[in-house]
């Protein structure tokens, strides 16, 4: 079984969440970061990232300014061979579910866009707690631990994992370098979808 994170893992996002942020930052009246500076100080739960900001920021708040601002930047692409690796795991009989911080509702629409309803079991978006929600789908879809990989590209992504007792993927084209997530320790640190299905 596979949880996949979706920014920065399939979705090539960065840009329209950075820009997103940006236009948050700008309504709460927030010194703008540059794009470099937003890939080292972005971390999860999204609420300690605006905190180092602005203390008394609210995760409503912040939450609810992002899914505006998120509708108003452009859509997104997947990575390529994204699709084709799913494909290909699918084929294998491997389930597939995906978790992702990114709002549910946004979430599912780019899912569609994509055309990658047919390969996911189950989605869960609008997540704060990544640890929590692991457990949740791997009991709601019978997922045993030793048998379980989670995919992310952050360093919350391996803590979660490891904490969830799965084994941890991280992968290094999304939002962390990949000096950031060697610090994390996961079971395996790749720089493309071959690797992944090499692993599987």
């Amino acid at each position: 079984n596979i949880i996949f994170d979706w920014s920065g893992v399939l979705s090539n996002d960065l840009i329209p969440v950075y820009t997103a942020v940006m236009k948050v930052f700008k309504k709460l009246r927030l010194k703008q970061i540059t794009l470099e500076e937003f890939k080292k100080e972005f971390t999860i739960p999204v609420i300690n990232f605006y905190k180092k900001y602005n203390p008394n920021l609210t995760k409503e708040k912040t939450h609810s300014l992002f899914v505006k601002e998120i509708h108003s930047v452009g859509e997104p692409k997947p990575f390529p061979k994204a699709k084709e690796t799913l494909k290909f795991l699918k084929e294998k009989g491997i389930k597939m579910a995906l978790l992702s911080s990114h709002p549910q509702e946004k979430l599912e629409k780019e899912i569609k866009d994509y055309n990658f309803q047919e390969f996911f079991i189950d989605v869960k978006g609008s997540v704060h707690d990544k640890t929590e929600t692991i457990l949740e789908l791997m009991e709601k879809n019978n997922f045993k631990s030793n048998e379980t990989v989670y995919v992310g590209d952050l360093s919350h992504d391996i803590h979660a994992g490891k904490k969830a007792k799965v084994i941890t993927i991280a992968v290094s084209w999304g939002y962390y370098s990949k000096e950031r997530l060697s610090k994390e320790n996961p079971d395996y640190l790749i720089d493309g979808f071959r690797k992944l299905k090499e692993i599987i």
